[in-house]
């Protein structure tokens, strides 16, 4: 009986400098993850390029990003252009999931999963390698820790995989 291969899931998640990433084979089998920075600032083109080195890296078979225009979405509008670019560049040749907001709220119980801070704890308490990543809870006049996006990251491609059965 031949063994079905795994469907492999790189998730990105665009931060002002940079982009977080994760890389999953299944829902448990979290395989890369990290933060890839495209200088001191923003900069769409340089974003794309480390974005196509990443599908070049890890040969995915699922680009999941977040659903820009989906209902809760909030994103700069440079943002906004970077991952329009990115879901519509048909050189990538690889299927691309838009993942809603409350797609990844879905990850979890909603009491963990109400608050980004939440949703990062409890991925951290699912996969003990990214613990020591997980920044702690920011203050109201704090700017988001960029380590977030691999926590985003993270939950794009969680909500890929269908839901386990209990």
């Amino acid at each position: 009986m031949a063994k079905k291969s795994t469907k492999r899931v790189l998730a990105i998640d665009p931060y002002s400098r940079g982009v977080g990433f994760a890389v999953f084979e299944g829902p448990a089998a979290l395989i890369d993850w990290g933060l890839r920075t495209t200088g001191p600032r923003a900069d769409n083109g340089r974003a794309v390029r480390v974005i196509k080195r990443l599908i070049e890296r890890f040969q995915p078979d699922v680009l999941a990003l977040e659903d820009w225009v989906s209902a809760g979405a909030r994103r700069s509008q440079r943002i906004d252009l970077l991952l329009n670019h990115i879901a519509s560049d048909q050189g990538n040749r690889v299927r691309v999931q838009l993942v809603s907001r409350r797609e990844i709220r879905a990850i979890g119980p909603s009491a963990e999963t109400k608050t980004k801070h939440g949703r990062a704890t409890l991925l951290a308490s699912r996969f003990p390698e990214l613990r020591s990543y997980l920044p702690r809870p920011r203050k109201p006049w704090m700017s988001e820790d960029e380590r977030m996006s691999i926590f985003d990251a993270v939950a794009f491609a969680l909500a890929c995989y269908p839901p386990a059965v209990a």
